[in-house]
């Protein structure tokens, strides 16, 4: 009995073929998505195939927060650094400070994010949780900082800074704790930042030490806008980081707090 073969044009099961979507259509549909609130449908997408996790995982972790409890959950999902998806972040939000700070080992980890733009450190009450910034190795290529804590020393915040030489913007709120010495203009590493961008100084970051420290970048400060909130003593300080960036300053906001009110500064 002779065998029936299948002519040359017509498909076979095997061989039929599913078209693939547009590399451009994909990238849409992602970017809309990801200006969504709820994460679960990027979710969804990084289960269509192999191709799609990488597109999604781009938007899923560009922002991405740490307490201890997340770091836990990272190492257990992503125990090998170099398949992480580090290299994704570009707004890192990191918790140093209280009950629900990250452990030291994390902060030894963050190189591996080597993308991330915006860092941000904050944390108040208990006993500061990092000894060592000046051991930490950060990406190089952040360009802006937010320390919001009260568990950082001024020497631990110039360590910190001095690591970041694309540094634009600079954010110190509240006090910055007393470091148990004196610090002095020129001893330690000196800030490196371009400080091109945004400076914001609240309550005791406004302070004098803080001023004296900004004032050691070797290549001045360039910023052009600067925002200050403080007491009335800090008044001076404030005015000497206004006439370093007279060149560059374009948007000034000051406020001095009297009476529990702040005040605008004429």
């Amino acid at each position: 009995m002779n065998s029936t073969q299948l002519p040359s044009t017509v498909p076979t099961k095997d061989s039929k073929t599913i078209p693939g979507i547009p590399q451009d259509v994909i990238d849409e549909i992602l970017d809309h998505l990801s200006t969504d609130s709820d994460p679960g449908s990027l979710r969804a997408c990084a289960l269509v195939s192999k191709s799609w996790v990488q597109l999604s995982q781009r938007h899923l972790f560009r922002a991405v927060g740490f307490n201890s409890r997340d770091v836990d959950g990272w190492f257990k999902a992503f125990p090998v650094p170099e398949e992480s998806p580090a290299h994704h972040v570009r707004d890192l939000r990191v918790w140093i400070g209280g009950g629900n700070s990250v452990p030291e080992k994390f902060l030894k980890y963050v190189h591996w994010f080597t993308n991330v733009e915006k860092l941000s450190l904050c944390g108040f009450g208990g006993s500061p949780p990092v000894r060592t910034p000046s051991h930490w190795r950060l990406p190089q290529s952040i360009t802006s900082l937010i320390l919001d804590t009260s568990v950082v020393t001024l020497i631990q915040a110039r360590d910190i800074i001095a690591q970041l030489p694309n540094l634009d913007n600079l954010s110190l709120s509240r006090t910055l704790m007393p470091a148990g010495e004196e610090v002095s203009p020129g001893v330690g590493a000196a800030p490196r930042g371009r400080f091109s961008g945004q400076l914001l100084l609240c309550g005791g970051c406004a302070s004098q030490d803080v001023v004296d420290m900004l004032l050691e970048t070797p290549s001045g400060l360039h910023f052009s806008a600067i925002q200050i909130y403080s007491m009335r003593e800090c008044l001076p300080s404030a005015v000497r980081l206004m006439e370093a960036c007279s060149k560059t300053l374009a948007k000034l906001s000051h406020g001095v707090a009297s009476l529990g009110k702040s005040q605008p500064f004429s």
